[in-house]
């Protein structure tokens, strides 16, 4: 048997509550698709969704370091997704 571990998430409750019902539709658990997610990441070598805010100016943040998400750990949500689209736009575009 493979070895495993545990990893805990904070999350919205909202989104916990709205994302948890999606699963049961599904007929998958949130752990079932939540390890579905981590092999997708393997898989892909990236992450295997567009990343999608209407309110974000993606464009502004081209030219801003890469690393900066692990730099700054104080970063809010926001933040950290503007720099993650900005990484894998910028991916194709080196």
């Amino acid at each position: 048997m493979r070895k495993t571990e545990v990893y805990q998430v904070r999350l919205d409750s909202q989104e916990k509550k709205q994302a948890f019902a999606v699963f049961k539709q599904l007929g998958i658990t949130p752990a079932q698709a939540v390890r579905l997610f981590f092999k997708q990441v393997v898989i892909t070598k990236s992450i295997p969704f567009s990343i999608e805010n209407q309110n974000i100016n993606l464009d502004s943040l081209k030219n801003k370091k890469t690393n900066t998400a692990y730099e700054q750990h104080n970063m809010n949500d926001d933040e950290f997704l503007q720099t993650l689209q900005a990484l894998l736009n910028n991916k194709d575009n080196p």
